[in-house]
């Protein structure tokens, strides 16, 4: 597991979700930690939804982000 995805409870936020993050950050914590920071792109949030929920086996309400909670994918 990475420094950044470690780091999922202290920013309550699901680790799925961090996950996702980092994955499509392509592995760069300082890309990982902008988009959790500032905010995804929509192209960007697309593929985290599309990861974290795969391809729709989930619902985005399932994962929280930080303050957003539950309302993360509905920017």
């Amino acid at each position: 597991m990475t420094n950044f995805v470690q780091t999922a409870e202290a920013r309550n936020t699901s680790v799925e979700l961090m996950q996702a993050i980092l994955k499509v950050a392509n592995g760069h914590e300082e890309i990982a930690e902008f988009i959790w920071e500032m905010g995804a792109s929509d192209a960007e949030l697309d593929q985290i939804i599309e990861i974290v929920t795969q391809s729709g086996r989930f619902k985005t309400t399932d994962f929280h982000w930080g303050v957003s909670r539950t309302e993360w994918a509905n920017p």
